[in-house]
């Protein structure tokens, strides 16, 4: 009887410690599901919150500009918004308020904050790479392209454009990246302009304009008709397009309207109207009041100072000639302390890539060493074996060395440059490839001497082996678009249609 109630006090104690179990098993799993649900809602309210961060530093500098607030209250905002990102350690808005505080220097001439706020921003940019999206990386190019080019840096210029349009290629929404793209083939167009390669300016200004309608595109085209390649009919028609589109209130953008208000005066006074030009210089100005864009501001003085001498008002030309050397004195000022820290970035730069290569030869070069060690014991290892397997070893070690030639032509040789500046669309592209290649230029023209440029770089880059695809991307075109011009190219090569383009290209570059 004793043992049958010891039996049932253990079954009674067991069954209780399994209860127990249970018990803390459901509870375990419960505050689990809770910490997780508290955790996603959590982050769920942060990832909100930093939306509603980047909508703010996207669009609020745009909408104070529209209102014609100061850039100085501008940049003063975004201190404002820097301060806090710096508390939230929030890294694109802290990288958007240095971006934004850029451009607004830039636009008042001074470079060299400009510069330094763009340096800041891409020092974060490498440190949190992983989460920075393409659009602000490409932003972030695209300013450092335009404080280039507002201090001369045109070559400079020319390669942050380059970045800037790689990254915004790869931009998702095709809305943001049709309208950031038009803005960059803008100043692509403009720092070509000032390299005296107007057909390819006129090209750019061109595509822009497929991207997005915009007063600043219709504007620049319409100044390349009478500036560069005079014809005031062209002109006017360009001029006809950005008033309808100031008229239709597509454009509440005070800047774009000033400088297209300046290009109309510019079109006024090559027809020798210098009063309707100064009405419109005055229109310009009065626009750009309170944005007080320095450069433009400087232009527009130049040619009311124009327009008085020829209209014969002294007086005007006298006060306005006093304003423009003000200015000038003081822009350039800003210009050579900008171009001082534009110049230490691109040195820094310069040497970090040294490193970089250096570290990489120096990592091939080990590798090479280390398998020639491994070789060598080999060698000695099989020294007195079959005569067979001699001559096996003597292959080897050829063939190694011949591998190694061929590594260190890559690291080092000018083909590999070559590809590099043509994946980067680099302006100079067309020059290392006549110097690598001279001769292919020759039986180009040979073959047809009304070649332009753009067709001589588009033969070098079939040359080089790249595909439909590849062209594309480097060259921002569309794909159709290349197949188009690849059978144009055929017509003036004169190629019949059982010749290959792509082996006919390669062997003028192989012979």
């Amino acid at each position: 009887m004793e043992r049958l109630t010891s039996v049932s006090f253990c079954l009674h104690s067991n069954q209780e410690t399994l209860n127990n179990f249970i018990y803390f098993k459901y509870l375990f799993q419960f505050l689990i599901t809770v910490g997780i649900f508290f955790s996603s809602a959590l982050l769920f309210s942060q990832n909100l919150k930093y939306k509603e961060y980047d909508s703010i530093l996207l669009n609020t500098p745009k909408e104070m500009g529209k209102k014609n607030i100061p850039r100085e209250k501008i940049i003063l905002w975004n201190e404002q918004m820097l301060e806090k990102m710096e508390k939230e350690n929030y890294a694109r808005g802290i990288i958007w308020a240095h971006i934004n505080m850029a451009n607004q220097y830039w636009n008042l001439g001074n470079g060299e904050e400009s510069i330094k706020n763009l340096n800041i921003a891409e020092s974060l940019l490498h440190k949190n790479e992983n989460e920075i999206d393409f659009f602000t990386i490409a932003k972030l190019y695209q300013e450092y392209s335009q404080a280039c080019y507002m201090m001369n840096l045109y070559d400079t210029g020319l390669k942050y454009n380059s970045k800037g349009g790689y990254y915004g290629n790869k931009i998702e929404d095709k809305d943001r990246k049709g309208k950031f793209l038009s803005y960059v083939y803008i100043t692509r167009a403009n720092l070509l302009y000032e390299k005296k390669d107007l057909d390819s300016a006129l090209y750019y200004l061109k595509q822009s304009s497929l991207l997005y309608e915009s007063l600043s595109t219709t504007s620049q085209i319409a100044n390349h008709y009478i500036e560069y390649q005079p014809s005031q009919s062209f002109a006017k028609t360009y001029l006809d397009q950005g008033m309808d589109i100031i008229n239709r209130n597509k454009q509440d953008n005070s800047y774009q309207i000033s400088v297209f208000y300046y290009y109309y005066a510019q079109y006024f006074f090559k027809e020798k109207k210098y009063e309707n030009a100064i009405v419109y210089l005055n229109k310009a100005l009065e626009y750009n009041k309170k944005l007080k864009t320095i450069g433009h501001t400087k232009n527009i003085y130049k040619l009311l100072i124009s327009c008085y001498k020829n209209a014969g008002n002294l007086e005007k030309e006298k006060e306005y000639l006093e304003y423009y050397i003000k200015l000038k004195d003081s822009l350039e000022n800003s210009q050579a302390k900008g171009a001082e820290l534009s110049i230490k970035t691109i040195e820094k730069e310069k040497t970090e890539e040294n490193k970089a290569l250096k570290k990489t030869i120096f990592i091939y070069s080990g590798i090479v060493v280390f398998f020639c060690i491994v070789l060598l014991a080999y060698l000695y290892y099989q020294n007195n074996r079959k005569s067979k397997v001699i001559i096996e070893t003597k292959e080897i070690i050829s063939r190694k060395e011949d591998e190694t030639k061929v590594l260190e032509r890559r690291i080092s040789g000018v083909h590999e440059e070559l590809i590099q500046l043509a994946k980067n669309n680099d302006i100079g592209f067309l020059e290392k490839f006549h110097e690598v290649y001279p001769n292919v230029h020759q039986k180009l023209l040979k073959i047809n001497p009304d070649l332009t440029r753009d067709s001589l770089i588009f033969c070098a880059l079939i040359g080089l082996g790249f595909s439909s695809k590849d062209i594309a991307e480097f060259t921002f075109m569309q794909h159709r678009s290349v197949q188009i011009k690849k059978s144009r190219l055929r017509k003036k090569l004169n190629l019949g249609s059982d010749v290959d383009l792509y082996q006919f290209l390669k062997s003028l570059i192989d012979d």
